[in-house]
């Protein structure tokens, strides 16, 4: 009925390793393919709990915290009240102190956690009731919430969080300020966690690294990837590194429509386990465990990275980039042998040079076609949601057209151009509220790992700030790059204080200089 549950597990973890001394907990998150046909509300929602009871009784008691995914276990015709965190109360306990409003299936799960002794985070569809004479209180009487809750050992309810950047959900209600979800647990680790679309935002997401010091973030996801730079487990990754933080992402997985992505990351220290679901019509129902370093200033901790091959993946419905055409690129040279190029490009105040080594293999039919381009843009998600980007990326094209830049190319038969030295250096101006982080993709729709690429950040007194990212190893590219996320339009703010120079929302500030030196050797 719930279908095959995989479960990935490394053989290091044999038991209950983590606690405060060990200096590592260990972590599971899931990645889950709803039940969406086959029967009425109520009979998929029982089949998404049997499957989550299914594999938190998998994990068999290994694991510290399993997380589950965005939208994938009830809807809102299966909604649930979500009580405020209260550590002394069990919601498995059912002595009539709990609220008749919580559904049964909320309860079943923190008996779940009770039983398997492990914190537990769960996405649900949440009904608020409220007064009518509040000036937030819908015409209903009631909210509705995309809510996160967590479940400590005990079945106790520790955190709650509402989800505050909404995408594509217009009949979710969201509180009147972003709430700043934490928890503390027994293994000495203090929790942040948010929803999906919250990671592009400064607002709960990114404070809760920067002015709230958390270190350990868990995001529940039913993410669209995009080319060329935010597929899931790319932007997870880039997020994770940007902000060294460790990062417990669950995605749901429903590969037709380009939705899936979960994995475990250690910061700058990389991908300890990872899941993009391509080449097939059906999701997955996997768990991916890792044994995760508590974070530590002074500590440079071993870790085991992602130990999967993983094998090329063309066929994923994946969005585009709707800003890729104003990027100011060039195509690069597909001419047999090998390529040396030097280029620098100016894009308003972004400063980008890029020192490329590329082999075009002999005279088959090539894969793609490869720019290089900069851009200082404002991105636009729904209604006044936005950011500004600014990007110094190297990325694929299917053919030479800029319109099918960020594309996958599905014909397998043909070759692909290999990079043998990229280093990418960028300057760019210093704000509150920004994020840089270095980007990177392979035809695997995964992520480079720190074996494979170094990554260095350094503010100046002259309000700039240089970033480099650099291949160490050849490879088979479809980006790489250094991403910045200038959150919310804030950085206004700061060109209002003189640390920015220009308003960039006109192109006609854009100034490119170009040099390239080309050694073909046949």
């Amino acid at each position: 009925m719930v279908g095959w549950i995989y479960v990935f597990t490394i053989l290091s973890i044999c038991g209950r390793i983590s606690s405060a001394d060990s200096g590592y907990y260990t972590a599971g998150v899931v990645e889950f393919r709803p039940a969406v046909t086959g029967g009425n509300s109520s009979q998929l929602l029982e089949e998404n709990l049997l499957a989550y009871l299914a594999l938190i009784k998998e994990a068999n008691g290994t694991t510290d915290i399993i997380v589950f995914p965005e939208a994938t276990l009830n809807t809102q015709l299966q909604l649930t009240a979500v009580p405020e965190a209260n550590t002394n109360r069990s919601i498995c306990d059912d002595d009539g102190g709990v609220d008749e409003k919580v559904a049964p299936f909320l309860r079943e799960l923190a008996c779940a956690a009770q039983e398997a002794h492990t914190y537990l985070v769960v996405n649900v569809k949440e009904r608020e009731s409220c007064h009518n004479e509040s000036l937030t209180c819908p015409p209903g009487g009631h909210n509705i919430y995309n809510t996160n809750v967590v479940f400590d050992r005990r079945g106790a309810i520790v955190s709650r969080y509402r989800k505050w950047n909404l995408y594509l959900e217009p009949y979710t209600n969201r509180t009147s300020e972003p709430e700043y979800a934490t928890f503390e647990t027994d293994f000495n680790v203090t929790f942040g966690h948010f929803i999906c679309f919250d990671m592009l935002f400064y607002e709960p997401a990114q404070r809760l690294v920067e002015r709230l010091g958390i270190h350990d973030i868990i995001v529940t996801k039913m993410f669209n990837s995009e080319l060329p730079f935010l597929t899931a487990s790319q932007f997870q990754q880039a997020w994770a590194w940007g902000n060294n933080v460790n990062l417990l992402a669950s995605g749901a997985s429903l590969p037709t429509s380009g939705i899936t992505g979960s994995g475990i990351y250690a910061g700058r220290h990389g991908a300890l386990a990872r899941l993009m679901v391509a080449n097939q019509t059906e999701g997955e129902r996997k768990l991916l465990l890792a044994r995760v370093p508590i974070w530590s200033a002074d500590a440079d901790p071993v870790v085991d990275l992602d130990p999967i091959e993983h094998p090329l993946q063309n066929d994923l419905p994946l969005l585009q980039q709707p800003s890729i055409h104003a990027f100011s690129s060039s195509l690069l040279p597909r001419i047999p042998g090998t390529v040396k190029l030097y280029t620098q490009r100016y894009y308003a105040d972004l400063f980008c040079e890029f020192n490329i080594t590329m082999v075009v293999k002999g005279k088959r039919l090539l894969k793609y076609y490869y720019r290089i381009g900069a851009t200082v843009n404002q991105r636009s998600y729904e209604e006044e949601q936005y950011s500004k980007i600014w990007v110094c990326g190297l990325y694929a094209c299917r053919n030479s057209s800029v319109e099918s830049c960020g594309m996958l190319n599905v014909e397998t038969h043909r070759e692909m151009v290999e990079f043998t030295a990229v280093q990418i250096r960028g300057k760019f101006v210093q704000s509150n509220r920004r994020l840089l982080m270095p980007n990177s993709l392979t035809e695997s729709l995964y992520a480079l790992q720190p074996t494979e690429m170094t990554w260095l950040q350094e503010d100046h007194s002259d309000g700039t700030t240089s970033a480099q990212v650099e291949l160490t190893k050849p490879q088979e590219l479809l980006a790489f790059g250094i991403y910045g996320n200038y959150f919310d339009g804030d950085n206004q703010e700061d060109y209002d204080k003189g640390t920015g120079t220009t308003n960039h929302s006109s192109k006609s500030f854009a100034l490119i200089v170009l040099l390239i030196i080309v050694i073909f050797v046949n």
